[in-house]
């Protein structure tokens, strides 16, 4: 779903500075000073709004990126190096070669050891695993579940509203969960209780959309035996909402996600609300909730600011700790694996699949691996954990797309496809 939140950030950031005094207003009002700062030439008045956007967001690596690029600008090329050298294996999506804020640096014989250090952190890596093709009807397919009674796998469509289902090799329309003008984003299955929870929201991606529906999103469930749709729930508050990613418990509670309203949901066994973890803009771009396995933490990772581990017992969500060349942001898919996690990241960083290692009490990441990265993954979004491993969603269709829903001259046609990844 990056593609939507880069809209949304920026649509946030034009209406001017956030009512929350937390974290993603922190960032969001930092952002604004060093932007109005650098251009006018105020370099430590730049520095400064650097360092509150960097304590606000620590998985935000390609903010000392934006210092060094300071410290190029002021002169002070001794320490441009230090700090870039730092984060040049971080994999950041951008060319450096190309920027003239780093002009300076060009002459000076640390440049070409830097500049391949970068270029080796970005160069592709093949995806292993068997791959399977979505149909391309679908358009746009974000989220995918699977039955692990059945095997079967279903995928969600923003473009069409409706959820597909392979089994045995067959493809068919399964359930058209939205409404018109609506997409289905989040899948959650909950074999226990032989149901598939889909989360829904009107976005200028799907079909039919119109404006005037905006900010509504609901979260519907479904029987598994004959897709008979039983209740549909709205979040609290007036919104406006967007309910994007998902994340089941073992008992069942289903955890979901606001993009919109920047918080967390609970959704327990037997209940009829969804019950807000944490206040409205506690988060950023919040996307797919793991449960650890003590079943007393939620994962969140926020794609704008990191990944954060939030307490169910209550209190504020803590960054985890990482190494320092792993940037947390920008995180989209996340699926518990052996040892750890597995993440799919896009926009900030090369669009990559990547694994992670926990600490034993899952506060910190001790180390990571790229499983796959570069354009073949086209825009990659999510992940679930499978008997054998686990299964990615690759080349969604979010880029085909502009940030108005409008398909771009020239878009290549959609090829969504599920990568099944050996974990063990």
């Amino acid at each position: 779903m990056r593609t939507l939140l880069v809209a949304l950030a920026l649509l946030s950031a034009d209406a001017g500075p956030p009512a929350s005094t937390g974290r993603p207003a922190t960032y969001a009002e930092a952002r604004r000073a060093f932007a109005r700062a650098y251009q006018a030439g105020a370099l430590d008045e730049a520095r400064s709004a650097l360092g509150r956007a960097r304590a606000a967001a620590p998985g935000r690596l390609d903010l000392d990126y934006d210092l060094g690029c300071l410290e190029a600008r002021a002169g002070h090329l001794d320490r441009a190096f230090e700090v870039l050298q730092a984060v040049s294996a971080a994999g950041l999506s951008n060319d450096w070669a190309a920027d003239h804020d780093l002009d300076a640096l060009h002459a000076d014989p640390r440049w070409t050891p830097l500049l391949a250090r970068v270029e080796a952190a970005r160069a592709p890596v093949a995806i292993g695993g068997r791959q399977t093709s979505v149909p391309p009807e679908l358009g746009l397919v974000e989220d995918l579940a699977q039955d692990p009674a059945s095997g079967a796998v279903f995928v969600s469509s923003v473009r069409t509203g409706e959820v597909w289902r392979e089994r045995d090799g067959r493809w068919s329309a399964w359930a058209h969960a939205a409404p018109d003008g609506s997409g289905a984003f989040a899948l959650g299955l909950d074999p226990r209780r032989s149901t598939l929870h889909v989360a829904v929201a009107a976005v200028p991606q799907a079909e039919g959309y119109r404006k005037a529906e905006q900010g509504q999103s609901s979260l519907v469930t479904f029987a598994l035996g004959d897709a008979a749709e039983g209740r549909r729930l709205v979040p609290p508050g007036h919104g406006p909402h967007l309910l994007g990613d998902m994340g089941l418990g073992p008992d069942g509670t289903v955890f979901v996600s606001d993009a919109r309203a920047g918080t967390v949901y609970r959704l327990r066994p037997g209940a009829s609300t969804l019950e807000a973890l944490v206040p409205d803009h506690t988060f950023a771009s919040p996307q797919t909730p793991v449960l650890t396995l003590d079943g007393g933490t939620l994962l969140v990772p926020d794609w704008t600011l990191g990944l954060f581990a939030l307490p169910l017992s209550g209190g504020e969500p803590r960054p985890l700790r990482a190494p320092g060349d792993l940037v947390t942001a920008g995180i989209d898919g996340l699926a518990p694996a052996p040892g750890g996690l597995v993440a799919v990241q896009n926009g900030i960083v090369q669009q990559r699949v990547i694994r992670l290692w926990l600490s034993p009490d899952g506060r910190a990441i001790t180390r990571w691996v790229v499983l796959g990265r570069g354009p073949d993954l086209g825009d990659p979004t999510h992940v679930i954990a499978t008997p054998r491993g686990a299964l990615v969603l690759i080349d969604s269709g979010w880029g085909r797309f502009t940030d108005d829903g409008v398909l771009r001259p020239g878009a290549p046609p959609a090829r969504p496809r599920l990568v099944r990844l050996d974990l063990h």
